[in-house]
């Protein structure tokens, strides 16, 4: 019986022995490309567990290698589409919150990180959490919707209503 068909049957055992032969190499792929030890560390450790969770899906004609880098190249780029779009919107609230409000002092400025974490704070439980994943963790709506088991349109209504709250107050 072939590595990949033990892997499809669940073998922990066959898991382990491909962890232990290539994880160092995975961790080095990711390090190159991020220059993060914590990071490299958090995507290797991605990886492994996206090899366990889709082993019924890997296939004989291709080395486990070569499928397992398909996935670490995979993860990497939802790394960085995850990391841009968490600062594209950094930026989008920090312009917007300075479209009303020029900011002269760095007081000025550390009273309207307060004031907009308060405004999150008061936003309904959802809600909150919605802007806490798409803000601070950087997750898409889609990924929003399936880690809160809601359908993703409700994720876009959710974050446009609490932007638009956020703004009222702010005025």
């Amino acid at each position: 019986m072939s590595v990949i068909s033990q892997l499809n049957d669940g073998n922990e055992k066959v898991f382990k022995q491909i962890y232990d032969l290539l994880h160092r190499k995975v961790f080095r792929f990711f390090l190159k490309r991020n220059d993060s030890h914590d990071t490299a560390k958090e995507l290797t450790q991605k990886t492994f567990v996206k090899l366990w969770q889709y082993r019924h899906t890997l296939k004989e004609e291709f080395t486990i290698e070569t499928q397992l880098f398909t996935i670490a190249n995979s993860i990497l780029v939802d790394h960085y589409r995850r990391e841009t779009h968490q600062n594209n919107m950094q930026a989008n609230i920090a312009a917007q919150m300075n479209d009303n409000h020029t900011i002269a002092h760095p007081m000025q400025e550390f009273e309207q990180v307060n004031y907009l974490n308060a405004a999150i704070a008061n936003l309904p439980p959802v809600r909150k959490k919605v802007i806490e994943l798409r803000l601070v963790h950087g997750f898409t709506n889609k990924e929003i919707a399936h880690h809160l088991s809601i359908h993703v349109k409700t994720v876009e209504d959710h974050i446009t209503k609490a932007l638009r709250y956020v703004r009222s107050i702010h005025l």
